[in-house]
């Protein structure tokens, strides 16, 4: 199966079988053949996701794999960050002294019309 079963039945993992029984009566009936514009490949999908979910020995080994392919892919992120992290070390990534620039005169046009408005509304009083 190329999709998660979870994903296709729109349950969590930690679902109990009755909620995972619930959701596939629910789609069965909303993918009926007999119903009008229903898809039969997704009728498939349902009742695939339903049988791997509806076992437990089978359910168990797919969390096994999806928690593997999980931990493979964040072993494979970290590989990355690190070789990135010793790339940038080289590099400074600063902010260009032009946006600086800007940056500091919004900050003090906006101080400075603060200042003003508080000194315009404290003469008024």
């Amino acid at each position: 199966m190329d999709r998660d079963p979870y994903q296709i039945l729109g349950v969590a993992r930690t679902a109990s079988q009755t909620e995972i029984r619930a959701r596939y009566v629910r789609l069965l009936k909303l993918h009926h053949p007999d119903i009008e514009g229903s898809l039969p490949a997704r009728l498939a999908d349902v009742q695939a996701a339903y049988r791997c979910l509806a076992d437990p020995a089978i359910r168990a080994a797919h969390d096994r794999r999806l928690a593997d392919r999980e931990r493979s892919h964040f072993e494979r992120q970290r590989r990355v960050q690190r070789r990135l992290g010793r790339y940038d070390r080289g590099h400074r990534h600063s902010i260009p002294r032009a946006c600086q620039l800007r940056r500091w005169r919004t900050v003090l046009i906006a101080t400075i019309g603060i200042g003003v408005a508080t000194r315009a509304a404290l003469m008024l009083f």
